[in-house]
């Protein structure tokens, strides 16, 4: 698959599907981060186009069969415009404690574990699963600075090494894109006065993919972007609309690749027999939270999950072009969710059900894991159930 960069050149919309009108006073309010169908739909729409710019009708069904990895956010090289940190979601068994009040450049790290329960302690969990949290009580509060991104290079080690441990802010991530708001007020043109009848006062919302480093805002700013693989066979680099009020994006060819996987990440896992697997884009499941098609047997192994780390679900639509109708609501498991999983099979089977699951989209169906929902990485468990301490 190729790597393609999406720059956006003014805040992107990207609605969430709340109704937007020649209202006055009317909102056009943006989700934190794309869809993977968002994405991966300019994907294909891009690749069906013809010589003129059209899309053409013949094409639907070929395009629907492209396949689609992320977005990703990505840090962009200020020379070369090209990919130079990768960022992804932080992971839900990742807890991030204020070390003092005083302290604004430093964090606690402490990893949620799955729990065995006190004696006589019920949970209305299903499947038999552990509870996920802190073995030992901590009296520190939560930190409201946490990033919601990760850089890749510490988010790996986090893969091999999911330990307590300080941290500096600067190197853990950020927050991504900000969001940022216009109001705009309709003119008559005859009159050079507000336009009343038609709405004269509206506001859109949109993501700006810059990152400001401190108080150094204009001279340190980072430039952000979307990166998505694909195996696209017609995609060019061009400017193009993206999203809600149609907002110019820039489309170029990556000359990176998807990060890969650590060697010693792939030894642990097919030694202990446990992983964890970790979501970088949302997932729909039949069954909610479950996966299906991930627990069923391939390359000889057979995962069953043992705890899951998640946040609240997010809901998802959109417009079918194809039947020409909306899309049902689905709720979607959110990145960032991890799953502890029990691997069942030889050490050769699972390296290979390794290599077929790392970078690779583990949504029950077919289309929604074309669609890029539920990209998964790996990382290392040791299959222990620790005692909670109360």
């Amino acid at each position: 698959m190729t790597v393609w960069i999406i720059e956006p050149r003014d805040p992107l919309v990207v609605r969430d599907g709340r109704p937007f009108g020649p209202v006055p006073g009317a909102r056009a309010v943006s989700l934190a981060f794309p869809f993977p169908s968002t994405i991966t739909g300019a994907v294909r729409t891009h690749d069906g186009l013809d010589a003129a710019g059209r899309f053409q009708l013949s094409e639907v069904h070929r395009v629907k069969d492209i396949n689609a990895r992320g977005p990703l956010l990505v840090e962009l090289d200020s020379g070369t415009g090209d990919v130079a940190h990768w960022l992804v979601p932080a992971p839900a068994d990742a807890l991030l404690l204020d070390l003092d009040p005083d302290n604004t450049v430093r964090l606690m790290l402490k990893p949620l574990v799955p729990l065995q329960m006190p004696p006589g302690a019920r949970t209305d969990l299903p499947n038999a699963l552990a509870p996920v949290g802190m073995p030992r009580r901590d009296p520190r509060k939560p930190s409201n600075r946490a990033p919601r991104y990760w850089y890749w290079e510490f988010f790996q080690q986090w893969l091999s090494d999911p330990r307590e441990r300080e941290v500096s802010l600067a190197d853990l991530g950020h927050d991504g894109p900000v969001r940022e708001a216009r109001i705009h007020v309709g003119i008559r043109p005859e009159t050079k006065t507000a336009d009343e009848e038609r709405g004269a006062l509206f506001q859109t919302q949109g993501l700006e993919f810059t990152h400001a480093l401190g108080i150094q805002k204009l001279s340190g700013a980072r430039r952000l972007g979307l990166a998505v693989a694909t195996d696209a066979p017609n995609l060019k680099s061009q400017i193009a609309p993206l999203g809600g009020e149609r907002r110019l994006v820039f489309w170029r060819q990556s000359r990176k690749m998807l990060p890969t996987l650590p060697e010693e990440v792939k030894e642990n896992i097919a030694d202990q027999r446990h992983c964890r697997l970790i979501l970088l884009t949302p997932a729909h499941f039949k069954a909610g939270w479950k996966p299906t098609w991930l627990l069923r047997e391939r390359e000889g192994v057979k995962p069953s999950a043992q705890a899951v780390a998640l946040r609240r679900y997010e809901t998802v639509s959109g417009w079918d072009f194809d039947k020409k109708q909306p899309k049902a609501t689905r709720r979607l498991a959110p990145a960032g969710t991890v799953f502890f999983l029990k691997l069942e099979g030889n050490s050769a089977n699972i390296k290979r059900w390794i290599d077929t699951t790392w970078m690779q989209c583990i949504s029950d169906e077919q289309q929604d894991r074309r669609d890029g929902f539920g990209l998964a990485v790996l990382g290392v468990w040791d299959g222990q159930i620790h005692r909670m301490e109360v």
